[in-house]
């Protein structure tokens, strides 16, 4: 059977996450179902558990198949030929034992080793930067791309030989879909004065109420000196006042309800009385 080299990255970086959270969800189901059984026990023992269970892991993707169960959900593997029974073994002992060896050094030794927790340190760091070059390597030359890929030579295959690659569109389309309709909604929203159709819809509710008293209203002295009492609400929103101000009527508003209302727009007038703002402009109560 002929094989298929050319992986694309971006499957390549899949297999990767997907086998992290594989290992990930196992690792922890595992640990909490030992952790209730008996919690002690856990805390003592719980390095040497993270090796069993990273152990039984990698013995059952890469030792037994070739591939981790990431590659394996993308139908991907290592080429065959250049695993050799050595590179699996530096594959296991790097893959591996680094999180037994820091997870080790953390709970087990009573007395820090200065010098041994400098070299966890520096081989971690060290270890930081060149996986940063081997990713920028990788994405120049799509091949290897994880470090230990790199140093072992190990390159991924495609077990599907030649065949195309099946691309669903329809979740793409409903993607287009749904962004070109949140650019119109945010062309269209900040040119809409929902003021002024907010004052449109109670003037046609109750316009013949405030139509029928406009004049009455407006006739009566009394009606023009706003009175502040304690159950006075604002006029248009219907809470209690902040900073009460009002526009000749006799009618109590919040400050930025009025405000915002004869800003945006000139036409505004009262809900109550039909009142309309005058030139003086708005005054405090």
């Amino acid at each position: 059977m002929e094989k298929n080299k050319y992986v694309p990255r971006v499957n390549q970086i899949d297999a990767i996450y997907l086998n992290k959270d594989i290992a990930r969800l196992i690792r922890d189901n595992l640990l909490e179902n030992l952790q209730a059984i008996s919690p002690v026990l856990f805390i003592k023992i719980q390095p040497e558990l993270d090796l069993l269970i990273q152990s039984a892991i990698w013995f059952g993707s890469v030792g037994k198949r070739c591939s981790t169960f990431g590659q394996q959900l993308l139908v991907l593997a290592y080429d065959a030929e250049k695993l050799t029974v050595s590179r699996l073994v530096l594959h296991f002992v790097l893959t591996v034992l680094p999180g037994y060896v820091k997870s080790w050094e953390e709970r087990r030794l009573t007395r820090r080793v200065e010098w041994f927790s400098e070299a966890i340190t520096w081989a971690e760091n060290s270890a930081l930067v060149l996986n940063i070059l081997n990713y920028f390597r990788f994405l120049k030359t799509g091949r290897k791309p994880t470090l230990v890929d790199y140093l072992l030579g190990l390159d991924y295959i495609s077990l599907r030989n030649n065949q195309r690659r099946d691309i669903g569109y329809k979740y793409l389309t409903r993607e287009l879909l749904w962004g070109g309709f949140m650019e119109i909604l945010g062309l269209v929203l900040p040119i809409i004065n929902f003021r002024k159709l907010q004052r449109l819809l109670k003037s046609w509710t109750f316009g013949q109420a405030i139509s029928g008293r406009r004049l009455e209203d407006r006739d009566d002295p009394a009606f023009l000196a706003p009175q502040m009492t304690l159950s006075t609400t604002c006029t248009f929103c219907g809470e209690r006042p902040t900073l009460p101000h009002h526009m000749g009527c006799g009618h109590i508003y919040c400050y930025y309800c009025l405000n915002a209302n004869v800003l945006t727009d000139a036409s505004f007038c009262c809900p109550k009385c039909g009142s309309t703002c005058p030139e003086s402009g708005i005054q405090s109560v």
